[in-house]
């Protein structure tokens, strides 16, 4: 028992040596050489960062309305042309390295659904993907050379494959899986793996279809102001480091930034036994 004890303590004031002495300057080091460059960097030299939005592929170049709007972590790649107040969200990929994709007026495509349009269909149908207006794509989606016209809501996590068509104010439920050349009449519900026909779309529900896919535009709002060139975070955050005490994380973060801080120091030599 006696023993026990004296190796607990033991143990206990070398966990006090290593905690004073290590921390502290190893902080120091990592602040200071994360933030003492302000220079501009070449996207290939770029080492933590090689996200691009928009990717063009020769003579396939993205095109985009003035009031399209493309999440920071998305990625449009190739021939895509986005329309007025278009929307494409956090994670979704538009790959039109093979042939084209057109999102259509006020139409929103959501987190993480990806979407692409092969080459050539040997079946003769379009091998382009098209959306049209007031379209929602929902959350998780796979796209490949569809159809999708004017009014249409696909719910979240459908896969939509080569040659599918899916007609104007029309719902496809969340979870269904529409197979290659199949159609969805007009005004109908289809639902399941594969996608069958459930029932007609009530007059109301049709008539909600334009006002989903406006109801995005306010969140399209407010998210592209926080990237905007001068964005309303750093304003935030200075006014909170002006009312903290000094010792706060905040306020000693800034202050490595600026070159105030104190200069960082070599790490302690390990003892010699």
């Amino acid at each position: 028992m006696a023993l026990r004890r004296a190796s607990a303590q033991l143990w206990g004031r070398c966990l006090v040596v290593q905690r004073a002495e290590v921390p502290v300057a190893a902080a120091q080091r990592v602040f200071t050489t994360s933030s003492s460059s302000h220079t501009s960097i070449h996207i290939e030299e770029e080492v933590y960062n090689r996200q691009r939005q928009l990717i063009p592929l020769g003579n396939r170049v993205p095109s985009l309305a003035p009031d399209a709007w493309v999440a920071p972590s998305a990625v449009v790649i190739g021939d895509v042309d986005l329309y007025d107040q278009a929307s494409i969200w956090y994670g979704a990929v538009l790959r039109g390295d093979l042939n084209t994709i057109k999102v259509g007026a006020f139409s929103n495509v959501q987190d993480r659904t990806v979407i692409h349009a092969a080459s050539s269909s040997p079946t003769g149908l379009p091998a382009a993907t098209t959306i049209g207006h007031y379209v929602t794509v929902g959350q998780g989606c796979l796209l490949r050379s569809v159809t999708l016209e004017d009014q249409v809501v696909v719910g979240d996590r459908c896969v939509l494959l080569e040659g599918s068509l899916v007609e104007r104010q029309s719902v496809l439920a969340p979870g269904s899986v529409l197979p290659p050349g199949r159609r969805v009449p007009a005004g109908e519900l289809w639902a399941g793996n594969p996608a069958r026909f459930v029932r007609r779309l009530s007059r109301d529900e049709a008539a909600g279809i334009v006002p989903l896919a406006n109801s995005m535009a306010p969140a399209v709002d407010q998210h592209a102001s926080e990237f905007t060139p001068v964005s309303f975070a750093y304003p935030e955050a200075e006014a909170l480091r002006a009312i903290l005490k000094p010792g706060a994380a905040l306020a000693e973060a800034a202050a490595l930034g600026d070159g105030s801080a104190i200069p960082p120091q070599p790490l302690p030599a390990p003892h010699k036994d």
